[in-house]
């Protein structure tokens, strides 16, 4: 390679480095806008504040502020405390920080507090996932035992695929002289249609003894191209979908 093209590629990584990574510059504290990323899709951004010799270096609350506008504030707290104990960083039940870091140790500290603020962030955002599905699980679990006899509906049953895994399934109806009927709350989350399509597509390889499945789901609408992947496997319906249906579906095994 030469000089010229040397060059020419030594400036297209460093043009590169420069979107990755922005700068700006206020009154009182500088911001880092970092690669990684909020659950949200957000950059994570880290505040350096200058002292005399040293410096204070913050998430800025931002990570809690994303877990605030999912709706999860309230889950965000707890496993921060941990991951900035596990850090070796503090935490005030809003921001990361470290409180002085020397010139040496400046560029891990931002690294740092990147890292716990988006790692926080996510596990906030899983937790409230799992609340939502448990929740979802309950509310269809009352719906179909309204819709059959409570004898016909059983909660957290395990099924066994045609790959001999053994897959847990929110809801079963089973109704005389039908095969079974799986119930399962999907969200609109890539590895929730994902989880669900792989535990249907397993149990669909059962063939003649498979049960049949019902994908549950808050608003077909929302999955957009997902919809088609869950599809695959199993019969996807609105969680108001009417009482008629649900029972179609129930007795079509």
């Amino acid at each position: 390679m030469s000089t010229a093209d040397t060059q020419k590629f030594n400036q297209l990584v460093d043009d590169i480095a420069r979107e990755i990574v922005a700068t700006e510059h206020r009154v009182g504290g500088s911001f880092i806008r970092t690669p990684l990323m909020y659950p949200s899709g957000s950059t994570v951004v880290v505040r350096i504040e200058r002292g005399e010799h040293r410096f204070f270096v913050s998430d800025f609350g931002y990570g809690y502020q994303e877990a605030e506008l999912m709706g999860a504030g309230l889950m965000y707290s707890k496993p921060a405390h941990a991951i900035a104990a596990d850090a070796g960083v503090r935490f005030d039940n809003q921001a990361f920080f470290v409180l002085e870091a020397s010139r040496e140790q400046l560029a891990g500290a931002v690294v740092t507090i990147a890292n716990c603020s988006q790692h926080a962030a996510m596990r906030a955002a899983d937790a409230l996932a799992e609340k939502t599905f448990e929740d979802r699980k309950t509310r269809l679990y009352e719906r179909l035992v309204k819709v059959f006899e409570p004898k016909l509906v059983a909660k957290n049953v395990e099924i066994v695929g045609a790959s001999n895994q053994k897959w847990q399934f929110a809801t079963v109806v089973r109704l005389p002289n039908t095969r079974p009927t799986i119930f399962e709350p999907v969200t609109k989350r890539p590895n929730s249609v994902a989880n669900a399509s792989m535990k249907f597509g397993d149990i669909a390889l059962l063939k003649d003894h498979a049960p049949q499945r019902v994908a549950v789901v808050h608003n077909k609408k929302e999955l957009g191209t997902l919809l088609t992947v869950l599809s695959r496997s199993a019969n996807v319906i609105d969680d108001d979908e009417s009482k008629e249906r649900i029972i179609r579906l129930a007795t079509a095994a």
